[in-house]
């Protein structure tokens, strides 16, 4: 074999070794730069989820916060609202101890003292919203009234309060305490009673009748059986 046939061979040859160093040296170049990619990404996503993270715990911190200064606020309001109460109910235990102090033998003033001391605490609850429910003579309202019995009556249509046994109240339009009231109902008629009254002699009559026939019965029977 000649020199120039060897040549085309090693040149062949030698072209094919370059072209699969090429096809590696790229396919190498692709898998780095996916690397890079993936790296790229991953690193995106750690960066969110420390930014998500972050964003928790301020949320998380804030609100605890707001649950505290709430809680403190509802203390501090509860506080100011019974120092309230009781400076104003100050004065009107001073009248009472100025009622009980005198020695007055005339009813009819210390009852007058006494109305007036309770017409200022009814006023000083008022301030606060609380009112009392309107029971006696209205209908009868599960919202707002507790029935403890129930009476007949001519002189109130069924289902109307005839008599409160204890106040009801309502703060701020809220019921606090139902009013316990006595509940009228229909009065039975004389004429129903009195016609109910002769059915039920008239069907014991029947009844009295019937046995008596029945003994009569029983004992010609046991004379007939004797003869």
């Amino acid at each position: 074999m000649s020199e120039d046939d060897e040549n085309p061979a090693q040149d062949a040859e030698a072209e094919t070794e370059a072209e699969v160093t090429e096809a590696a040296s790229d396919a190498s170049a692709a898998d780095v730069e996916e690397k890079e990619e993936e790296t790229s990404e991953l690193d995106t996503l750690r960066a969110e989820a420390l930014e998500n993270r972050d964003r928790y715990l301020r949320a998380a911190a804030e609100l605890d916060n707001f649950r505290k200064r709430t809680v403190k606020m509802r203390a501090e309001t509860r506080a100011e609202t019974l120092r309230n109460v009781l400076l104003e109910i100050g004065p009107m235990l001073d009248n009472f101890r100025r009622a009980l102090g005198q020695q007055a033998d005339d009813v009819a003033s210390f009852r007058q003292g006494m109305e007036i001391i309770f017409k200022q605490f009814n006023d000083i609850l008022s301030g606060y919203g609380l009112v009392e429910i309107d029971a006696e003579g209205q209908p009868f309202d599960p919202n707002l009234h507790e029935a403890l019995a129930q009476v007949a009556s001519d002189e109130h249509p069924p289902g109307t309060v005839i008599q409160e046994m204890e106040k009801g109240y309502m703060l701020n339009d809220r019921v606090v305490r139902h009013a316990r009231v006595v509940v009228s109902t229909a009065k039975a008629q004389n004429g129903v009673n009195a016609t109910a009254a002769g059915d039920d002699e008239q069907a014991d009559d029947d009844q009295q009748a019937d046995d008596d026939e029945q003994a009569d019965d029983d004992q010609q029977a046991d004379n007939d059986g004797k003869a």
